[in-house]
């Protein structure tokens, strides 16, 4: 298999040629899935930004559209930046922030409107809202939802005040073109770093869980750096005061190397579906990957379905994946050390491990993963390709570590830890063909090779 092959996944959404980033519009239409992204034909992260379309049936199989939303008009000229959409009276509607940059450098934004009678063709409408007062210009990416109690409509944009901190700016209308500026929803008395982007309401059941992608200034090394994380709380929202209260602080929606930006959406079976950009990070970090010699960077996550338990937020791979499930290998590992060879960079893998076990693995030279019972800590290490070293994360198991369910699409690879209480996305880069599980305890191990053509090529 040559490299080209073992890079590009197979069945995540993942562009031909260019740069992908933020999803964007996620919705079902007609019984079509409909995902956009933010798209620029360069591989590079600059740019003005439009809005690639691809759909689906089933989730698994993408079909690219071209581009949905091109930055052509004065109100967007320099980015159609990232949005979300609805479905409502047969129509679906994207709502984005139109970016534009004045010659002297300043910024102006807006937040736009476009719709679709066919889910193919958009009509730009222009601005539905411009930027308040006591905010910068780095005011995007909204998010807009249906309040069936009071039957209005909601919209949430990420926001920076103009003291310079992280919000996020609360909006209601009754007829998706009209909107009413209602006020901050966020406290001012807690940490959202400087800007908070792609900000997303989400309610299952009776609770209402906020996501923020919330950007912040960190020190490592003595070296001030940008730290970008997707965060989730589950709190109070006040819709007579425009106010959303945490019950505690943002946890991060995913432990890996490589994620943000996650947007979620409800489909016609009802279920809060999400995904997210593989991706981030610094420039120099992101133009470093091996695809972009090949001409792409970056996909998004495989979709899964958010689900509220036990004061938790967990998430599941979409059973739709289970489609792709070709020949099995079964095993039962006690007490020894064994090695599989495997043809390609292209299945799932189930561990279900006993309640006392001291666990190694290496995967495909990669990625190596490393649990003890003894102290419920699960060690994560990705090989970097700058450095010829492995990067790591210590994660903390609240109970005990049951199963981990691992998918990996030739560089994509997520993890999902007991039922999805935590997950683990990342880019890596994997080097041989070898499965290597080395057992203290008892583990049983599923593995699913995937069928089906790479739908990118």
């Amino acid at each position: 298999m040559d490299k080209e092959n073992r890079i590009k996944p197979k069945h995540h959404v993942t562009p031909k040629t260019g740069f992908l980033n933020d999803p964007n519009g996620l919705v079902q239409f007609k019984g079509i899935y409909h995902a956009f992204y933010q798209w620029l034909e360069e591989v590079t992260p600059q740019g003005a930004k439009c809005w690639r379309h691809c759909i689906s049936k089933d989730l698994v199989n993408w079909e690219d559209k071209g581009i949905a939303l091109k930055p052509d008009m004065w109100y967007d000229k320099n980015g159609c930046y990232s949005g979300n959409g609805i479905v409502f009276n047969e129509k679906i509607y994207l709502f984005y922030t139109g970016n534009v940059r004045k010659e002297n450098g300043d910024r102006e934004t807006y937040q736009c409107l476009a719709t679709s009678e066919d889910g193919i063709t958009f009509q730009k409408h222009g601005p539905v809202i411009y930027l308040p007062e006591g905010y910068t210009a780095h005011f995007r990416d909204p998010k807009v939802w249906k309040d069936e109690e009071e039957n209005i409509w909601w919209m949430i944009v990420g926001a920076q005040t103009s003291e310079k901190k992280g919000n996020v700016a609360l909006f209601w209308s009754e007829d998706l073109y009209n909107w009413n500026y209602k006020g901050n929803l966020l406290p001012d008395t807690m940490n959202w770093g400087y800007m908070c982007e792609c900000p997303d309401m989400i309610r299952l059941g009776e609770e209402y869980i906020l996501i923020v992608s919330r950007q912040e200034k960190k020190i490592e090394n003595g070296i001030e750096k940008d730290s970008c994380h997707a965060v989730w709380m589950s709190g109070e929202f006040s819709k007579e005061k425009g106010t959303f209260t945490p019950h505690k602080e943002g946890i991060r929606v995913d432990e890996g190397f490589d994620f943000y930006a996650p947007q979620s959406f409800i489909d016609e079976n009802k279920r809060t579906l999400y995904m997210s950009w593989i991706g981030g990070g610094e420039y120099d970090y992101q133009m470093s990957q091996l695809s972009v010699n090949d001409g792409w960077l970056h996909s998004f996550t495989y979709p899964r379905e958010f689900i509220y338990k036990n004061n938790w937020l967990y998430q599941k791979p979409i059973k739709e994946l289970q489609s792709l499930r070709n020949d099995k290998i079964e095993k039962h590992i006690e007490n020894e050390e064994i090695s599989l060879e495997v043809r390609d960079y292209y299945k799932e893998i189930e561990f279900v491990l006993d309640d006392e076990i001291e666990f190694n693995c290496t995967i495909l030279g990669a990625l190596k993963l490393h649990y003890n019972s003894n102290d419920k800590i699960l060690n994560i290490k990705r090989l970097n390709w700058l450095t010829g070293e492995f990067d790591e994360k210590y994660l903390n198991i609240k109970e005990s570590l049951k199963m981990l369910r691992v998918f990996i699409d030739n560089s994509s690879v997520e993890i999902f830890i007991n039922e999805g209480e935590k997950v683990i996305s990342s880019r890596v880069y994997f080097q041989d063909n070898d499965i290597q599980i080395n057992s203290n305890g008892k583990l049983k191990l599923n593995l699913w090779n995937y069928k089906g053509e790479n739908i990118n090529e």
